[in-house]
């Protein structure tokens, strides 16, 4: 804030005439001279002028009030964005992200080469502006976008492409190699386009000249396309790659309407307006986006209220009605495309019996907490892929919540006194059950969510002990395969049912389980995934996922809590703002007006 202060006062002569005056006169009761003093603020509220009368005590005549008028100034618009976010980003380098957090701050940095449109999944051009696939659709080639420039100066063309795919897939590039060693994965790469080196889909890809890429696969992929527009699959500066080696996460430089400046740990992110933006029509609307860290959902809706922020992801269920009913707000649901569930490390002896994952599946009361813990958003799951993907297989039928058969399970697997401790890596332990630290879209309050699991399996005899940690922590052991039991959940990234079911339940190139989901290992299912990825025919590859939900399901692989539409609290003078199914949303197009 800056201020400027005026006082007005009288003439020094002036002043020492009316002393010498007064000290020749009889002593009487010192009178007052009023001093005005004008203050001028500059804010981001109307500049308004006030008039602050001074009191002194002197033994000077009255001296008469100088006034000064009042005038309102018009409003100034904000010149930032600021949004509430539900914790801190565990890195902005997109190739080895896989949380939302990061990916709202990457988001408004990177472009790839197609992107979805507005609120839905469907791909149009970003970096690419067109392309062609063969007839038996294992070559795609696009034309590129010309005179783009990476915020560091860099252009941007087909060989910064190559790069950015050898980065992400080339097990021998240096600064992949070198992420690897520094305890950094690839998980996304790997997941959606089969594996690294020669296990990848893509076998090629070629610079037909600098505005021209080739890509040539192994295998036909249906959903080559979405995955292209998925949120990390966005390219750098290979200048940047190679300035910064493994300090990529602490140092984002893409083509995006928004340039890096700053992360403040624990604090906040800062960007802004890149001034040779190259798409002029989509030019940022804002000078400055900053992204807060405010874990704490009351915390985040009070920031809301006071100003401080502009926009927010993450409510207590409570507050949602509140917000929609509150003229000073604005209530967006982002289309329902999330699932919570409750994984199992198959590294823990006992969750090897079916049964035991049952009980599991029969003790929680879903439906009580969707209707008491989701503020009306939420819908039960019982499927990992939600009804609005095309692969959702309707006449599946849950399991029921039954607290007693909950406990009848539990006995027929040799554990009539309850469940209380098991036997993770060859070694005797309490049963944790592990929570996140932050409000993600499909658990609103992961800790409330959690405390009311742990109350409906300890009715069956299941006894947990809720345990967390922050949550870059808990991604990493998460992936490390170090949590026995623990919650989370997925926002879908592109709008294929292969980025819910294959992503997660898919064995590895080779055939073996994988250590961020919990070791599971059903390779009929995998196999059936596997087909249905490299089908083009829509009709096909849905019945394919509709059997694989009921494979899941049946074997209770895990333990689907919930599907969420997940909101997002505005201010009344933000505009612009386009929730997308993925989470994928773009702040270029976003306006804080001016408040009246």
């Amino acid at each position: 804030m800056q201020s400027r202060r005026l006082k007005l006062a009288l003439p020094l002569m002036a002043l020492i005439a009316l002393l010498v005056a007064a000290a020749c006169a009889p002593a009487a009761q010192p009178p007052v001279v009023q001093t005005v003093v004008v203050e001028k603020v500059q804010t981001s509220a109307p500049v308004v002028q006030t008039q602050v009368v001074e009191k002194v005590q002197t033994s000077a005549p009255v001296v008469q009030t100088v006034v000064v008028q009042a005038t309102a100034v018009p409003a100034q618009a904000p010149q930032a964005f600021v949004f509430g976010a539900q914790g801190e980003p565990v890195c902005l380098d997109p190739a080895i992200i896989t949380d939302g957090i990061s990916g709202r701050v990457t988001n408004q940095i990177y472009e790839g080469l197609v992107k979805f449109d507005k609120d839905t999944t469907n791909p149009v051009p970003s970096l690419a502006k067109s392309w062609t696939t063969s007839a038996d659709g294992k070559e795609w080639t696009f034309k590129l976008q010309e005179g783009v420039k990476f915020h560091d100066g860099t252009d941007f063309n087909a060989d910064a492409v190559i790069k950015n795919f050898d980065y992400w897939g080339n097990t021998k590039n240096a600064q992949h190699d070198g992420q690897v060693k520094a305890g950094q994965i690839f998980e996304y790469y790997e997941a959606q386009f089969g594996g690294f080196d020669e296990n990848s889909i893509i076998e090629k890809i070629e610079a037909v000249d600098p505005t021209t890429v080739k890509f040539t696969l192994r295998q036909p992929q249906g959903p080559f396309l979405n995955n292209l527009a998925m949120f990390v699959f966005v390219f750098a500066s290979p200048t940047a790659l190679e300035k910064y080696g493994v300090d990529t996460c602490k140092n984002p430089v893409g083509t995006g309407p928004y340039k890096f400046v700053e992360w403040k740990p624990n604090e906040q992110v800062t960007l802004d307006a890149f001034a040779d933006y190259w798409d002029k029509a989509n030019a940022p609307k804002m000078q400055r986006v900053i992204v807060r860290n405010i874990p704490n959902n009351s915390a985040r809706l009070l920031a809301l209220a006071a100003g401080e922020i502009n926009a927010l992801e993450g409510m207590e269920p409570r507050d949602v009605a509140a917000i929609k009913d509150d003229p000073r707000f604005k209530l967006l649901l982002r289309p329902t495309n999330t699932t919570g569930y409750l994984a199992f490390n198959y590294n823990v002896k006992e969750f090897n019996d079916p049964k035991v994952r049952q009980a599991f599946a029969q003790a929680i009361n879903k439906k009580a907490i969707v209707d008491a813990l989701y503020g009306g958003t939420g819908l039960v799951a019982n499927q990992f892929q939600p009804p609005s993907l095309w692969g959702y297989n309707h006449d599946l039928k849950d399991w029921d919540y039954d607290t007693e058969a909950a406990k009848k399970l539990l006995a027929d697997a040799g554990f009539a006194n309850g469940l209380s401790e098991v036997t993770f890596n060859d070694k005797k332990v309490p049963l944790e059950l592990w929570y996140m630290p932050v409000s993600r879209p499909y658990y609103p309050n992961p800790k409330d969510i959690g405390t009311a699991m742990a109350a409906d399996l300890a009715k069956a005899g299941i006894n947990v002990s809720l345990q967390t940690v922050d949550w870059a922590t808990y991604l990493s052991r998460r992936a490390n395969g170090e949590l026995p039991l623990y919650m989370l959940g997925w926002t879908g990234d592109n709008g294929d049912p292969d980025n819910f079911v294959c992503y997660f339940f898919c064995l590895s190139a080779d055939d073996k389980p994988l250590s961020r989901e919990g070791f599971v290992n059903d390779k009929a299912l995998s196999d059936l995934l596997r087909k249905a990825a490299a089908t083009t025919e829509q009709a096909e590859r849905a019945k394919m996922y509709q059997e694989s939900e009921q494979m899941i399901h049946d074997n209770i692989w895990r333990v689907f809590i919930a599907n969420n539409q997940p909101p997002l609290a505005l201010g009344a003078n933000v505009t612009g703002y386009i929730p997308n199914p993925t989470g994928t949303e773009f702040f270029n197009t976003v306006e804080v007006k001016a408040t009246p």
